[in-house]
């Protein structure tokens, strides 16, 4: 984690640089002023120009910690080395955190090419309720922070972009959130990475240019009071969102209180609310026991009778309709065995009708072959010929019996299985 200590931070004994620094812990007094290793910016030395924050723009998972810029505002070219270095430390993993007000918002629309606008008024006057929804280390921070006169500077929620986690607001306002600041690589070879919103990184990743994201947290109060305020927790929680090594405090967090809408009263009820007021619960929360408030439902108590009458109608109809469901069923599973069984009838009366054919056939093709036997002429040569004409005819024959016989057995054995599956006597075959 470093903290900016550039000549925008006031450094004073009594200035936000200060305080933050105290709620921190860090720096060391050394020649008559604050200094440590983890400051940037401290003597124009470490700025965003210097050589030492192009190092940590291009590692992971750091925090930098921007106290209100009361002093000065660093004002680059966006487009060129220096905004593209800021934009390529908060997309290569890290985060950015951003107090104050509305410096801080001119430095993310400035740098991160965003149009985030000021409250109404540039003020809201709170007070801005957390969200259930939050980090986990975020859930040490109060559960409402307060508007401290013109301490605070909240953002109007429409006017936030895509990827924005609002953690304490109002319907309307919100003076902490965080943005997902995502970038690709550019299409164009040879140009700087390009802004991407989070969820069209996905089509990147398809593209070949997958995204590489880090945070942006706004915090917008001033810190110059000097006294410990609710504000102080939730910085303490924005610095722990990069550690490593987190951990739950051990006495666990305290949760979110349940809102009790009371009942309407009497006087107030119109039309059919006027009998409400009983079933309402607006009691007092310090009289009555959280189960008849009523922020619980009550429960509907059964009338006698009528209800469990119909109710066992209601049944019996449903059992009435299940019968008729299974007995159709029961005659539709009937139907499709008849279906088959006919079928498998009318196979079988076309085998038994081509058998007939052939063997007719065979029984002509024999009497053909006797009577050329008989009319055989006395020369050897037209009897030889003849005697060669009837073995190829007795051959054929004996083909023709074989493959009758087959489709004999073949139409057999399927008879045998209609008669064995659905019990047909042979002579209805």
């Amino acid at each position: 984690m470093y903290l900016w200590w550039g000549p925008s931070t006031n450094h004073r004994f009594v200035g936000s640089g200060e305080h933050i620094r105290h709620l921190l812990h860090m720096g060391q007094v050394e020649g008559g002023e604050w200094r440590d290793p983890m400051f940037l910016g401290n003597n124009g030395v470490a700025t965003f120009r210097s050589q030492r924050f192009r190092k940590i723009s291009e590692t992971c998972c750091s925090t930098i910690v921007i106290p209100p810029m009361e002093w000065d505002f660093p004002v680059y070219n966006t487009h060129k080395m220096i905004g593209q270095r800021i934009r390529n430390f908060v997309a290569n993993g890290n985060m950015l955190v951003l107090t104050g007000g509305i410096l801080a918002v001119e430095f993310i629309n400035s740098y991160f090419f965003y149009n985030i606008e000021l409250a109404d008024g540039n003020y809201s006057p709170g007070p801005y309720r957390r969200l259930k929804d939050v980090p986990e280390c975020m859930l040490q921070g109060p559960e409402v922070l307060p508007q401290k006169g013109i301490s605070v500077t909240a953002v109007k929620k429409d006017s936030l972009p895509s990827g924005t986690e609002v953690l304490w607001g109002t319907p309307r306002s919100s003076p902490v959130f965080m943005i997902k600041f995502c970038e690709a690589q550019s299409p164009d070879e040879g140009m700087p990475p390009t802004k991407v919103l989070p969820r069209d990184c996905p089509l990147a990743e398809r593209d070949g240019r997958p995204c590489s994201c880090g945070y942006i947290m706004y915090i917008g109060y001033n810190y110059q009071e000097q006294y410990p305020t609710r504000w102080d927790r939730v910085l303490r929680g924005a610095v722990e969102i990069m550690n490593p090594s987190y951990s739950t405090p051990q006495r666990g967090y305290k949760g979110n209180k349940e809102v009790v809408i009371p009942g309407t009263p009497p006087c107030l009820q119109k039309g059919a609310k006027e009998y409400d007021w009983p079933n309402s619960g607006a009691y007092s929360t310090s009289k009555v026991p959280k189960a008849n408030l009523a922020s619980q439902p009550e429960e509907k108590k059964e009338s006698r009778g009528r209800v469990p009458n119909a109710l066992a109608r209601a049944d019996q109809k449903i059992d009435a309709q299940q019968k008729e469901i299974d007995a159709l069923e029961n005659q539709v599973r009937t139907l499709s065995e008849q279906r088959e069984e006919a079928a498998m009838r009318r196979a079988g009366a076309a085998s038994s009708e081509s058998l007939n054919q052939l063997k007719s056939q065979a029984h002509q093709l024999l009497h053909e072959v006797h009577a050329r036997e008989a009319r055989r002429s006395r020369k050897q040569n037209t009897e030889t010929s003849l005697v060669k004409a009837v073995s190829t005819l007795s051959k054929d024959v004996e083909n023709i019996d074989t493959k009758m016989n087959h489709l004999t057995k073949i139409v057999s054995a399927r008879h045998k299985k209609v008669v064995d599956k659905y019990g047909i006597p042979n002579g209805n075959a």
